[in-house]
């Protein structure tokens, strides 16, 4: 799903990039007030995983790709500003270090897996009512839409911009297909995640989360 420098227009890149520095705007600033001792750790670690599981990945379009994303573990366990300031600090060493993805497409990037990727699940996660099955069901169910919404939205920047080489009636059905394929994936990975810390460290599905107040349960 990253999107490299040169696929999308300057416009879209500036858009993307104001609509991602307000939710950074916010995100750090609930994270000083919420951030514990306890939170580090697991941001770190949740981080470092996730940023290996996304080198995992493979070529669906113009030079895009299809993987894991992460964000839907990183919301439950951290909140959706947890989760985005993690996403985000995933996509800055790719671009830097790695080349996947771009400096000028962060913005996009991070809208893409680090918002949407990450508070969709969330969402999900915080509507159904909280029995050990259900729980289950809804870290599935919010990955799995999550990674579409995701998906579709970088499907969307692609087709807008005139410098990459498909239209959205080719980029997003390729992009929502492919991810929901991954998304299925996701959906596994990250129920099987909420399993094991149900059964091992429940504590840590209790933390405080780093969260707007309209999200707050």
């Amino acid at each position: 799903m990253h999107i490299p420098d040169g696929f999308l227009d300057l416009k879209i890149c500036l858009i993307t990039y104001a609509l991602t520095i307000i939710f950074w705007f916010f995100a750090f600033r609930k994270a000083k007030e919420t951030l514990t001792d306890k939170q580090i750790p697991l941001m770190a670690v949740l981080t470092a995983m996730f940023f290996a599981a996304q080198m995992m990945n493979y070529p669906i379009i113009g030079g895009t790709t299809a993987h894991l994303l992460g964000g839907p573990i990183l919301a439950i366990t951290l909140g959706p500003y947890g989760g985005l300031i993690s996403m985000s600090v995933i996509l800055l060493i790719q671009a830097l270090f790695f080349g996947d993805g771009g400096l000028t497409t962060l913005g996009a990037n991070v809208w893409n897996m680090g918002i949407i990727g990450v508070f969709i699940p969330y969402i999900v996660w915080i509507l159904l009512p909280k029995n050990r099955n259900r729980m289950v069901l809804g870290a599935f169910l919010g990955a799995f839409i999550g990674d579409v919404l995701a998906a579709i939205s970088a499907g969307l920047e692609l087709g807008f911009s005139t410098k990459f080489l498909y239209g959205i009636s080719i980029s997003v059905p390729v992009m929502a297909v492919h991810h929901s394929i991954m998304g299925v994936g996701e959906g596994i990975v990250t129920s099987i995640i909420i399993l094991i810390l149900l059964k091992s460290r429940p504590d840590l599905l209790n933390l405080p989360k780093i969260t707007p107040k309209w999200l707050t349960k």
